[in-house]
């Protein structure tokens, strides 16, 4: 199991990922325009040396869940970013072709 993390907002829908009290990564996001009750992932940042720790999904079903809370329904992103396994956005719901993922919060398998 993954060690214990904070997440908190940095701003609007973008949160800091603390661990023992040190920034160890974020979440830049903010409102979909293109999609009603939407959240748009930019970037998702976890230090390199805590990459397969599980921090990062850990991260992202927390920051969901809190997206849900606030009334948004869907996420979306574009897989761009650092080296994952295979199937890492497809394990916390995601589904889509290529480099466009979404997720539908409502349905998300760890709810």
């Amino acid at each position: 199991m993954p060690p214990e993390i904070e997440i908190e907002v940095f701003r609007g829908l973008s949160m800091n990922i603390s661990l023992d009290g040190k920034r160890v990564g974020f979440i830049d996001a903010f409102v979909d325009e293109d999609v009603e009750k939407g959240v748009w992932v930019e970037y998702v940042y976890i230090l390199e040396r805590l990459r397969n720790s599980g921090i990062g999904s850990q991260a992202m079903r927390e920051v969901i869940g809190r997206w849900g809370e606030m009334g948004y329904e869907t996420v979306s992103l574009d897989d761009v970013h650092w080296e994952k396994p295979e199937d890492f956005w497809g394990r916390l719901g995601f589904t889509g072709e290529g480099k466009r993922k979404r997720l539908l919060i409502r349905e998300a398998p760890w709810l």
